[in-house]
């Protein structure tokens, strides 16, 4: 037991004597630049005026040429022909075979079902038939389901335009108020009962 502690302590006194060497020689550090420092101030000093002036204006004519190109760089940056941006081209990612024949078999698709004789919702289930049934349009239009739509589509056209056309020829017969019986006049409509008024009158 006795023998760890001993280890232990040499190791932290190694480690302290380590870093007490290390802060030494960073102090001969700072001390060596501090003595260059000095003798640079000590060579400026022992410099004359005249010297001081004369290595002045040479720093002063350096920060001048410097000056100068920087503004001439500016003005022949400004006067360049400015280069016109290229339009940004889209990059194109490469289909594979299947995908480009898939998208082409669907536009050929879109333009066989414009092509078609059938409404807007006619076409709608088409395509929701064909993409459910894995099918093209034409095989879809084909199926039972399609054509029992198309079927009850054309019967209720036809069935409209029955109605609208005998709508357009009824003519408006008139009664004949001398057979009715008092309960068959409170049964009449206002328009009756005003032309049965009116008849009437001219009894």
């Amino acid at each position: 037991m006795k023998g760890r502690i001993v280890k232990r302590w040499k190791i932290r006194y190694n480690k302290m004597n380590e870093n007490q060497d290390s802060l030494n020689s960073e102090q001969e550090l700072n001390d060596s630049q501090i003595a260059e420092n000095t003798e640079e101030t000590q060579v400026e000093e022992s410099e004359t005026p005249e010297e001081k002036i004369a290595k002045l204006e040479e720093s002063n004519k350096k920060l001048f040429a410097r000056a100068k190109k920087a503004e001439e760089e500016a003005k022949a940056l400004k006067n360049a022909p400015k280069e016109v941006e290229k339009p940004v081209q889209k990059v194109v990612s490469q289909l594979s075979d299947e995908e480009i024949d898939r998208k082409l078999e669907e536009k050929l698709n879109e333009r066989e079902l414009k092509s078609f004789d059938l409404s807007d919702e006619l076409k709608q289930e088409v395509k929701v038939y064909a993409k459910a049934k894995g099918v093209s349009y034409r095989e879809a239009l084909n199926s039972d389901y399609i054509l029992f739509k198309k079927d009850a589509e054309n019967k209720k056209i036809r069935s409209e335009e029955a109605s609208a056309s005998f709508k357009g020829k009824t003519t408006k017969t008139k009664r004949d108020f001398g057979k009715l019986g008092d309960d068959d006049v409170l049964n009449l409509s206002t328009e009756e009962f005003v032309e049965y008024k009116n008849w009437l009158k001219t009894q």
